[in-house]
């Protein structure tokens, strides 16, 4: 057996030394543990690890096929993400242990903190004595055993899994109901306590989802849909959209949902023109080959970073808001553009990872289909906090979409109406953030860059803590930015404009002295080549298209985002609809719009005096409204309104 002393090496030498240990040691002794952060993280080879004391902050998180033994107590997040093997702890656990588990068996000797197997998929969490609130919250599958008291409002909002208690239930949460316990269920669990050797006399009582939650009580009615570019309706008052909204919500009794971005009029890149006048007519055809547009995104702090072929990404949309075959399209235009692609948060799947040359991987709060070995084979990691189109609240995918497919590969029940978390479990404050991202550094040997998606809200404050959390980029997402599936209200109200968010970003960053350590990429209802100059010129590093792409592989935005009948193929999980879309012509006509971009980078960039789009800057534009003027603090010269159509380039 051999040992690693954590008092005489830090926590990320002694993991590497333990994954190297580990190939060819059953047994390895952990001494001086002394309650240190991310023990064991990352460890995918089946070896049997034993902690001499305690640990902190997600211990044995992110692995897969080890077992853990602990001999006091752990901190927040115990077994985090786990897939298969074994933690046991001999004392006390913290907030959320078995947080997001998808099959390990964690054992708890004592007492467990608040949220104990919040959004679990599968596997096993025993309490040997009592837990504290909300066990269970928002769990997917899997079953939890408290052998004490359950705390209060336990299973809130649980959709899936099992929840047996033998000890008093102080509260039940919502949507969590009490079901007399079957026989065979009982002889289950006691074999699971002898087979952990764990003493108990006596019985349970089972909760489960009470399924009355699961979908919207009311759907909306099968209305025709009005197209996104006419769906801000007419200019009168009492316009047919605003008649329509008016009469749904008479019958179903609540928000209405759908998917894309705001409708009405914000300040935008529109707003704002090039000081200098561009004549096509005067722009060499082979401009592409004069100007240094290469980037590099994420090696700020040592990491492997992304390497663009242009300051230009693909906005994280998902496989599941978007059928495989268009990820598929767009995953093999990145590829053929030199640019980077984005899992958008369902997880990763074997298509996505073939078509794409370089693919972020995105987790959300309530980790569907996150683990360690996409993460290991991804290029990029990405922690999303929220989104432009919804800041502050988590995803929605309609139960249309929901496909026994899709639920396996994020863990969760199919044929649900799913409603992500707004929050990370794990992630409270900016200083919960810290660990977050070294816990990610560590189960991946800190290759790989990571970063944050932030929805344009509390910009100033965000982007703050964000750069001093240690984030490679952000991901910075306007208020103009899109979704699958959303509230109304919120799409148009909620939320920052795009001009707006990366003006006060920029600032922040230099308030706190931080431009050079942080590299920025904006999104959110960009366009074309054109707005990612602009954006480039407000110092942006780089630029995310989301929305274009798709219009660009087919989009007609017929507006059926949300319950999956797009009729193009696109935003559907249905194979009748999907079937009528061909990935390897529309991953040409995304890599021709990629192309076109490229194009009209080179050509404003080189139309401005530069050779190189590092050197764009505010000084190269002006404003053409009071709004932007205010906004931006450029000058205010609306002369140039005239010039706006002389630069619509597209590619010859």
């Amino acid at each position: 057996m051999q040992q690693i002393d954590l008092s005489s090496m830090s926590v990320r030498e002694g993991n590497q030394l333990l994954r190297k240990l580990a190939e060819q040691e059953d047994v390895i002794e952990i001494i001086n543990p002394d309650a240190q952060h991310h023990i064991g993280v990352g460890l995918t080879t089946a070896t049997t690890v034993k902690v001499r004391g305690s640990a902190g902050y997600f211990c044995a998180g992110l692995s897969d096929g080890a077992q853990f033994e602990i001999d006091s107590n752990a901190g927040w997040g115990l077994g985090d993400n786990i897939y298969d093997g074994t933690v046991v702890v001999g004392g006390n656990a913290g907030a959320i242990a078995g947080v997001a588990i998808r099959g390990a068996e964690l054992i708890v000797k004592g007492n467990i903190g608040s949220r104990a197997g919040q959004v679990m998929k599968s596997g096993t969490l025993l309490c040997c004595q009592n837990a504290n609130f909300m066990a269970g919250y928002m769990m997917y599958g899997g079953r939890i055993i408290i052998l004490g008291q359950s705390g209060e409002r336990i299973g809130e909002d649980m959709s899936g899994g099992n929840i047996y208690v033998a000890g008093k239930i102080n509260s039940l949460g919502s949507d969590a109901e009490l079901i007399d316990l079957p026989a065979d269920e009982l002889g289950s669990i006691m074999e699971f306590l002898d087979k952990h050797e764990v003493p108990f006399t006596g019985t349970f009582q089972k909760i489960v989802n009470a399924g009355k939650k699961l979908r919207y009580g009311t759907a909306e009615p099968d209305v025709r849909s009005i197209p996104f570019f006419n769906f801000s309706g007419n200019a009168d008052y009492w316009n047919k959209k605003v008649q329509e909204d008016i009469h749904i919500k008479s019958q179903i009794g609540r928000y209405r949902i759908r998917g894309y971005g705001t409708a009405r009029a914000l300040p935008h890149m529109s707003d704002i023109a090039f000081r200098k006048k561009i004549d096509p007519d005067k722009i060499d055809p082979n401009v592409v080959s004069t100007v240094n547009m290469r980037t590099e995104i994420g090696g700020i702090n040592g990491a492997k970073p992304l390497k663009l072929s242009m300051p230009v990404m693909v906005a994280p949309m998902s496989y599941g808001a978007l059928s495989a075959s268009t990820k598929r399209a767009v995953g093999m235009a990145s590829t053929l553009s030199g640019i980077a692609e984005n899992t958008g948060e369902g997880g990763m799947s074997d298509t996505q990872r073939d078509a794409a040359e370089q693919l972020i991987f995105q987790c959300l709060g309530g980790r569907l289909g996150w683990n360690i070995h996409d993460m290991k084979r991804a290029n990029g990691l990405e922690i999303y906090i929220s989104q432009g189109a919804k800041p502050g609240l988590g995803g929605q995918l309609m139960a249309n979409k929901v496909t026994p497919e899709l639920a396996e590969i994020r863990g969760i029940p199919a044929g649900i109406d799913l409603r992500s978390p707004s929050r990370h479990p794990d992630i409270l404050g900016a200083d919960d953030l810290v660990i977050k991202v070294e816990e990610f550094r560590e189960a991946t040997n800190h290759e790989l860059p990571v970063s944050v998606k932030l929805g344009a809200g509390r910009v100033r404050d965000d982007i703050k803590i964000a750069a001093k959390d240690g984030f490679d980029f952000i991901e910075l997402d306007g208020m103009q930015g899109s979704t699958g599936a959303g509230s109304a209200e919120v799409i148009e109200y909620v939320g920052i404009p795009t001009l707006s968010a990366i003006v006060e970003a920029i600032e922040a960053l230099h308030e706190i002295e931080f431009r050079d350590k942080v590299q920025i990429v904006l999104m959110g209802g960009l366009r074309d080549g054109i707005d990612a100059v602009k954006s480039l010129c407000l110092g942006a590093d780089a630029v995310a298209f989301g929305t274009s792409a798709i219009v660009a592989g087919g989009c007609i935005a017929c507006m059926r985002c949300h319950i999956g009948n797009c009729v193009t193929g696109i935003a559907t999980q249905d194979p009748v609809h999907e079937a009528r879309y061909t990935a390897e012509v529309e991953s040409q006509n995304i890599h021709r719009f990629f192309e076109s971009v490229r194009w009209q980078i080179a050509a404003i960039t080189k139309a401005l005096g530069y050779d190189d789009v590092t050197q764009l800057s505010k000084d190269d534009l002006v404003a053409l409204t009071p709004e932007a003027a205010a906004i931006t603090g450029l000058p205010y010269e609306p002369e140039h309104r005239d010039d706006t159509d002389t630069i619509a380039i597209r590619a010859s």
